[in-house]
């Protein structure tokens, strides 16, 4: 989702000066960023499961229920932009591993990817893009991307990406907002970085 543009006065209120990403420590992460046209793009929160073989291609359209309920995070997040408008909305499938890491290869002689972020490719991507990047030019590939490095990728069936798996992870992230504290830090103004 996107805001509609937003004074930078109110931007400068916020104390957001560098315009790096922010997420939230949810297995589920919110995460929000600050454009150079002065407004939020955020999202994630839910996400579902595809229920069928391939995925359908044609543009995913976000559930109304599911738009609400981000833009009403945003608003706990950010109690001072609370009146500021959704402009826009679109969605989108992700890859998600049994692992929940990232994963990164090589097909052929030239070509290096690194895909599934699992919805926290706000943080992971660039850093996995910067280990490839360096495995390119010292053909020497970094220790951390040992970890995430598949010869032949092969994803066994995951247990807990069924419907009822993804409501319960989600379930649990709301239950744990209530809990620990990140809505009475919004509210204070202090958002929790992970």
């Amino acid at each position: 989702m996107e805001t509609e543009p937003i004074a930078p006065e109110r931007l400068r209120a916020l104390g957001w000066t560098s315009r790096s990403g922010l997420i939230t420590q949810h297995n589920i992460m919110e995460n929000y960023r600050l454009t150079s046209r002065n407004t939020i793009v955020f999202g994630v929160r839910r996400i579902e499961r595809g229920t069928g073989f391939p995925l359908p291609t044609s543009e995913k359209t976000p559930d109304p229920a599911l738009v609400e309920e981000l833009a009403g995070a945003f608003a706990t997040r950010f109690p001072s932009l609370a009146d500021v408008a959704v402009a826009r909305a679109w969605g989108g499938w992700i890859a998600i591993t049994s692992s929940w890491l990232p994963i990164a290869g090589q097909v052929g002689g030239n070509v290096f990817y690194s895909i599934a972020c699992n919805g926290h490719g706000l943080a992971q991507a660039p850093y996995v893009g910067t280990l490839i990047a360096d495995l390119i030019v010292d053909g020497k590939r970094p220790e951390d991307l040992d970890f995430l490095w598949a010869e032949k990728p092969e994803f066994p069936r995951p247990m807990m990406m069924n419907r009822i798996g993804l409501r319960t992870v989600w379930t649990v992230d709301r239950f744990n907002d209530l809990i620990n504290g990140s809505r009475r830090n919004a509210r204070k103004g202090s958002l929790p970085v992970a």
